[in-house]
């Protein structure tokens, strides 16, 4: 993994704006972080959202019913922030500030330390340290669930479907061959182009969480600040991902 961080710096040293990278190859462990930071995480927050919901049904305390699969479709594939501000609402009890504590409070409990929410979704004026999470966060919230340590192994499961919905291509998958299977979550705002995936090398799926992973299998996290031209930024996070994929094949 050290060719590729060196890969990496040097690529992302051509690139505008700042920015933090970490991958993880799935089938030995081995992973390389570059420049990993608390930064704004746009919509790469839903993560989190997403990994309290799950907690919360297996605790006992949120119906696992179609209303809330809806919601939670919506917030992963279309990034739909009323389906989130509904989701957060409800983790809190009918209270968003408490329902922030509990997403918060997950995400530390699965060491995502430095991911946290403290504004609701699609407010203005956008506060920076409203939603933060770094790259490494993000890079291992996906191994994690890859190897089923999500809160249990079905959760995960369910946590990687939504995830392969996503509409939004245009970031890490649009890097990768056609046909690859991807399942990510982006996230974006002014001056803001993240994105956080598994990369799959083959058409199964199923990775560690039934107990064997694939090699070639891969997580990737990219987060920017500052980036004055949002498809300019979306082109670089498209050749990093091209970059990496070419790396551990």
């Amino acid at each position: 993994m050290d060719a590729l961080g060196q890969t990496i710096r040097s690529r992302i040293a051509g690139y505008q704006g700042t920015w933090q990278v970490y991958v993880e190859d799935l089938a030995s462990g081995a992973s390389v972080s570059v420049d990993s930071h608390p930064s704004y995480a746009a919509s790469d927050i839903k993560l989190y959202v997403m990994l309290a919901v799950f907690q919360r049904i297996a605790d006992g305390a949120v119906s696992d019913d179609a209303s809330l699969d809806q919601l939670l479709t919506q917030m992963i594939t279309v990034s739909s922030n009323e389906a989130t501000n509904s989701l957060v609402t409800m983790l809190g009890g009918g209270d968003m500030q408490a329902g922030f504590t509990v997403v918060n409070d997950t995400a530390a409990r699965y060491g995502f330390k430095d991911s946290r929410i403290s504004q609701a979704l699609g407010v203005t004026p956008v506060d920076a340290n409203g939603k933060v999470t770094t790259a490494d966060d993000c890079g291992r919230f996906m191994a994690a669930a890859y190897r089923g340590r999500l809160v249990s192994g079905d959760a995960s499961r369910r946590m990687i479907d939504l995830l392969l919905g996503q509409t939004r291509r245009a970031k890490i998958p649009g890097g990768v061959p056609a046909g690859v299977t991807v399942a990510n979550k982006t996230g974006e705002n002014t001056g803001v182009e993240n994105d956080a995936a598994l990369v799959f090398a083959g058409s199964d799926t199923s990775g560690a969480i039934d107990g064997s992973a694939t090699q070639g299998d891969y997580a990737i996290a990219v987060m920017t600040s500052d980036v004055a031209s949002p498809s300019a930024a979306q082109a670089s996070i498209r050749d990093l991902s091209a970059a990496v994929w070419d790396a551990l094949r």
